[in-house]
């Protein structure tokens, strides 16, 4: 028996040799567990595919998150928005990051309190090896900790790490470091790698940060490409397995809106991307969006799609000579996404089965038209669609009447400010207040302990709409500067899930 379990010793320790000698990484959890952030894909704006990197300045970024509001989108759910490859820092003698004044002269943590002041979220870039790729700004590789420290100090919420000049590194390795320094550095951030593929993060970036791209660049600045899209949309297909709630596959930005597109061609993109379940990044000027792109990126059926709690991409089901039929994408209410997408040059008809979305075929379900926004049924055995060339048809199918959609965050302001005299002890109050443009009612959200004992944060709750009250008392208090980071919870109600963790900062200055 002995000499039977020492054996069983020796097998098992030449396993793990050889698993160690291979350079797998262990599996671990993904690291949305902790910080609760991008439940769902990240919604925002990034300047590149449409602008490039010379354009970018703080006026460009401040134009177009005040056209997002207007145009919106920040009701919609886009909230993330900043600068991307736009020469926004350098590296000083001491090794710190610095902001290039004189294209960002309010620096980049006043740009970051200006997007936090419109209730939207603040994103910014950089670079995993010596440069970034057009090697005008400076990489992080050996100021991993330094950098992180500095994007957390410019409150970010949203880091893209390209890949660039990074010979003789290992995706694994410099992302998990990068992710160490992120954490190190004490600010929850949305971590978005850019390897374009490179060290198949699919694999194991779900313990290091929370999307992943899939793929090369969809576009040059300014020349929306189709073709890139629908090479991008098959590579990113294939991986619908890695994809789920704070790990996202990401096959690029959105080219809507940009010149080169069909309406037919900019609504099936969209489409596609919602069903994959990927990032909603949109890269068209939002200054002057015609009012057919405006319809399909707030399309909020659509966005609702993509915004499912359950997290799960859709993928092709099945084939119908030039028609793709997308499935397998069960929704939060029971429901389920289908999408029929004409890859061909004529219009073509296609049946809808139950058997399409696991339903037994005798089935009867009613289907939502999530572009006509009409409700048909019941049926029974199927429908029938026709589409367009390069078009779609976006359902929904399911056995009831009602198709309700997940929650939408949409806050006034992620920063409170207050202020006061060190004479005299005082009490303040500052609201922040966040609405759910979504079908279900939240139940309260959940401060998360441990707030300074200068704070205190109560939450009520008028219709869709929550109130975070933040109470402070300088008594006690010396002059200076105060900050705290507030953090709640809460789960989505038809589905029990968590939902995207509420994070704002609380500034207090005692004069």
């Amino acid at each position: 028996m002995k000499l039977a379990r020492m054996a069983i010793l020796v097998v098992f320790a030449l396993l793990v040799f050889v698993w160690l000698a291979s350079g797998q990484a262990p599996s671990s959890r993904p690291r949305s567990d902790e910080d609760g952030l991008a439940l769902t894909p990240p919604m925002g704006w990034y300047p590149w595919n449409q602008f490039g990197q010379e354009p970018q300045n703080e006026q460009l970024i401040k134009d177009m998150a005040d056209a997002l509001i207007r145009g919106g989108m920040k009701d919609a759910g886009y909230t993330y928005i900043g600068p991307d490859e736009g020469i926004c820092f350098s590296r000083d003698a001491n090794g710190k990051l610095t902001s290039n004044l004189e294209r960002y002269p309010s620096g980049l943590g006043g740009l970051g309190d200006y997007i936090h002041g419109l209730g939207l979220k603040y994103a910014l870039y950089t670079d995993a090896g010596t440069h970034t790729c057009s090697k005008a700004m400076p990489g992080t590789k050996g100021h991993e900790f330094e950098d992180m420290q500095a994007f957390a100090d410019w409150r970010a919420d949203y880091v893209k790490v390209d890949w660039c000049n990074t010979t003789g590194q290992n995706p694994a390795e410099a992302y998990a470091r990068l992710r160490d320094a992120q954490l190190a550095a004490g600010r929850p951030i949305v971590f978005s790698l850019c390897s374009w593929g490179e060290g198949q993060p699919w694999e194991w970036a779900a313990a290091v940060g929370h999307l992943w791209r899939t793929t090369g660049d969809i576009c040059e600045p300014g020349k929306a490409s189709w073709g890139n899209a629908m090479k991008n949309t098959e590579a990113n297909e294939k991986l619908y397995r890695a994809a789920g709630p704070g790990h996202w596959n990401d096959p690029d930005m959105l080219i809507n809106g940009m010149s080169g597109l069909s309406e037919a061609q900019n609504r099936s993109f969209f489409s596609l991307w919602c069903v994959m379940a990927s990032p909603l990044i949109a890269g068209n000027d939002l200054r002057s969006m015609t009012e057919a792109t405006m319809r399909i990126l707030t399309n909020r059926e659509a966005i609702g799609i993509d915004q499912d709690p359950l997290g799960i991409q859709g993928r092709v089901v099945r084939r119908d000579g030039q028609v793709e039929i997308w499935a397998g994408k069960r929704l939060f209410d029971g429901s389920q996404a289908v999408l029929a997408f004409n890859r061909g040059a004529a219009s073509a008809q296609v049946q809808v089965t139950p058997g399409d979305v696991g339903m037994e075929e005798s089935a009867q379900f009613y289907a939502r038209d999530l572009w006509a926004h009409r409700t048909a049924g019941p049926h029974v055995g199927g429908i029938r669609v026709t589409i367009a060339p390069s078009d779609v048809a976006l359902l929904r199918i399911s056995k009831a009447d009602d198709f309700p959609l997940p929650p939408v965050l949409v806050a006034d302001s992620y920063r409170a400010v207050l202020s006061a005299s060190a004479k005299a002890p005082r009490e303040l109050t500052k609201a922040i207040t966040v609405r759910n443009n979504g079908s279900g009612v939240l139940a309260l959200w959940k401060v998360r302990p441990g707030l300074p004992k200068w704070l205190s944060v109560t939450v009520s709750q008028r219709g869709n709409t929550q109130s975070f009250a933040n109470k402070v008392s300088t008594a006690g208090l010396a002059p200076g500067h105060y900050h705290a980071l507030v953090r709640a919870d809460n789960r989505e109600p038809l589905s029990g899930l968590a939902m995207s963790a509420f994070y704002y900062d609380v500034d207090l200055d005692v004069e």
